[in-house]
This record gives C-alpha cells, sequence and structure tokens, in this order.
C-alpha cells in the first residue's frame, strides 16, 4: 500500500505543476456550465422573432406585445411573401372574418414555433372569451323571456347565474418559470465531471507510458494492483476536487436548484468522476500518442451523451433503450435529475449508485489485468 501511496504523492507533485492541467480540470468546466447556463435561462426565447402585422385587433396587437416580440406594421397585406423576405420576418399575420391567417417564413423553425405557439394560446383565449360572451346573451334572453312569462323572480334569476371556471395550476416538480435547462442542468454536471476526469486520466497515464515512467515502475518490483492505486488515488484526488468545486459552483453561483440533499449529488458525482478516472486509464493502454487518445472521444463520450437523457431514453426504440443501460452516464444523468429536481433521497437512488460503483470496480479490474500487457508481476 505504501508503493499505491508513493505513487499517488509522485502524480499530485506532478499534476500542481502542470498549470494547463489543471486549467482544463477546474477552470473549463466551470466556463462551460457557465456558458450554457447563459445560453438557456438568460436569453429570452422569443428573441429574433418579428412579425409582420396588418388589419389585426388590438387584443393580438397586446398578446404579442406581452411576449416581447418585435412587431412591424403594414398597412395593407398584399404580396406577403415580399414583405417578409425584404423585412426578414419570423411571419405575417391578418385578421378577418374572425380569422387569423398567418404566414410563416419557417426558415427557424424555433422562431415559427414560438410565434406558432403565442398565436394558438390567443387564438383560444378569443374563443372562450367569445364563448362567455355568447352564453351571457343567452343567460340575459332567456332571464327576459321568464320575467315576461312570470315565470321567475329575482332570487331565482340570481341562483341561475354561471360563475365562469377558474383554472388553478399545480406543478409536481420545478414551477411555471421553469426552463429547458433546469432539466438538463444535472446531467450537465455529471457530463462536464465525467468528460473532463476521462480526458485528464488518459492523457495523463499515455505520458507516464511515452516518457518512460510507468516502464520504470513495472521494471520495479511494485505489483501491478498497486501501480493502478497510486494512479487513481493520485488523480482521484484532483478529480475529487473538482467535481466539489464544479457542484458547489453551480448551486451557489449559478444558482441552480437542488431540491435533494446536496450530500447525495456530490456523492453522485465522486462515484461518476471515479468511473471516468478508470475508464480513462483503461483506454489509454490502447492509445500510442494523445491523439490517438483524443480519438477515444467521439467513440466513447458521445454516446455517453446521448444516452444520459438529454433525449428522452423513452422516445428511442427498444434496442436502443438497453445500450442506454450499458452507460455509466445513463445512471448518473438519471441520479442528478432524480435528486435535483424531484429531491429524490437516498433510499430512493441507491440502487443507480450501486451500479456506478460496480462500474468502477469492474474497471478496476480491467485496468489491474490490462497491465499484463507489460508485465507479468
Amino acid at each position: 500500500m505504501m508503493n499505491a501511496l508513493h505513487i499517488a504523492k509522485r502524480i499530485v507533485k506532478q499534476t500542481l505543476r502542470d498549470k494547463r492541467t489543471l486549467a482544463l480540470l477546474i477552470i473549463a468546466p466551470l466556463l462551460i456550465l457557465s456558458l450554457l447556463y447563459y445560453i438557456f435561462s438568460v436569453s429570452d426565447n422569443s428573441n429574433g422573432v418579428k412579425l409582420g402585422v396588418a388589419e389585426a385587433p388590438k387584443t393580438f396587437i397586446n398578446a404579442v406585445e406581452k411576449e416581447g416580440i418585435d412587431i412591424r406594421y403594414y398597412d395593407n397585406n398584399k404580396d406577403i411573401a415580399n414583405k417578409i423576405k425584404s423585412g426578414d420576418l419570423t411571419g405575417f399575420a391578418t385578421v378577418e372574418d374572425n380569422q387569423l391567417h398567418v404566414t410563416y417564413a419557417n426558415d427557424n423553425p424555433t422562431q415559427s414555433g414560438v410565434l406558432a405557439s403565442l398565436n394558438q394560446k390567443w387564438l383560444i383565449n378569443q374563443n372562450m372569451t367569445q364563448m362567455k360572451n355568447n352564453a351571457k346573451e343567452l343567460q340575459d334572453a332567456l332571464a327576459n323571456v321568464q320575467q315576461q312569462a312570470g315565470a321567475t323572480d329575482a332570487s331565482q334569476s340570481s341562483q341561475n347565474n354561471v360563475q365562469p371556471y377558474e383554472m388553478k395550476t399545480d406543478y409536481l416538480y420545478g414551477s411555471a418559470s421553469s426552463t429547458y435547462f433546469d432539466m438538463i442542468n444535472p446531467i450537465l454536471i455529471a457530463f462536464f465531471v465525467f468528460f473532463f476526469t476521462f480526458l485528464i486520466s488518459g492523457i495523463g497515464l499515455l505520458k507516464e507510458r511515452t516518457s518512460g515512467t510507468l516502464e520504470r515502475l513495472l521494471a520495479s518490483p511494485i505489483k501491478r494492483s498497486q501501480i493502478i492505486f497510486g494512479y487513481i488515488i493520485g488523480y482521484g484526488i484532483f478529480s475529487i476536487i473538482q467535481t466539489v468545486i464544479v457542484v458547489l459552483f453551480a448551486v451557489y453561483v449559478l444558482n441552480i436548484i437542488v431540491e435533494g440533499s446536496i450530500l447525495v449529488v456530490l456523492l453522485t458525482t465522486i462515484l461518476t468522476a471515479l468511473v471516468a478516472l478508470t475508464f480513462g486509464i483503461l483506454l489509454s493502454t490502447f492509445a500510442a500518442s494523445e491523439f490517438q487518445m483524443i480519438q477515444f472521444i467521439p467513440l466513447v463520450i458521445v454516446p455517453q451523451v446521448l444516452f444520459a437523457g438529454l433525449i428522452p431514453i423513452e422516445s428511442m426504440s427498444k434496442i436502443l433503450g438497453y445500450i442506454a443501460h450499458i452507460m455509466p452516464l445513463y445512471y448518473a444523468g438519471q441520479t442528478m435529475q432524480d435528486v435535483m429536481i424531484k429531491g429524490f433521497v437516498l433510499e430512493d437512488v441507491y440502487l443507480n449508485l450501486l451500479v456506478l460503483l460496480a462500474f468502477f470496480l469492474v474497471l478496476l479490474v480491467l485496468n489491474i489485468i490490462g497491465m499484463k500487457r507489460y508485465r507479468k508481476v
């Protein structure tokens, strides 16, 4: 065990001297997470949406302005296609004979979707208002008929007045102001911890091998397991530090809401980092250079992202759903979402944590076995 600690101590000193590695391990995840936060959360979804309007009622204009959409006014609705092209409009709307007619440029489906959702909302509100007005007119007409026939009195008329329905909305998770970023940020935290730990550990061991340091260790009486434990302890210290910094930064600086226990969040990310650490070390044994290690990213990291939960697993085919269950980030992302968004406690997510622990132990054994490629001890 002392041999492993000596190796870990050397790795720590070596990493502390490498400022570029420290920046990549700690600062890079914070910068990218902050960038994504401001892209998804701070930006307005209606930005860039421009609507041309001709002959539209005031209620429609007010509804559009309330959403912060840029309105361009026109005197007529002739040659709409040219108006959209010349004005770089998202769409053009007119209201004639109780019909809302909207022409979308549709060169940006996201902006068209924002505008379509607003138009549908206004149309529903208008129809509801019209139905209420029609019902009131009918009620007044019936009241007049009853009064003329002497079949009712003031008290009965009062009882016949039906109050309109009101809507009350509750949210089990989050609130009405929840954004798409609120849903994916737990997955992103797990991903950044996994990605940068995987990259640093893999390249770190590769440098050890190409510089001849690993060869000298293998020529010594130190056992394979002690060498692997030494690397895991050394790089693991920085992985845990990175994990704690990323989580605390996300919670206390970016104000990302954690409904559950932050300790469970830290436990999940630390296990994720350990899996990434052993995974990176294992794959580095198959790379002959840093460039080849980088080439593993599309093969290893991209599938992890796709199956981590950014794309709902339920919407995939059954075969892809089965593949998702062999990806460590699937369990990490699911656990992070359950704890941070749904407020799950340790008893609710312990199975996923045990799976992550199993991934770590299996990869650890594979790393020890993989050392046989260099020396049998």
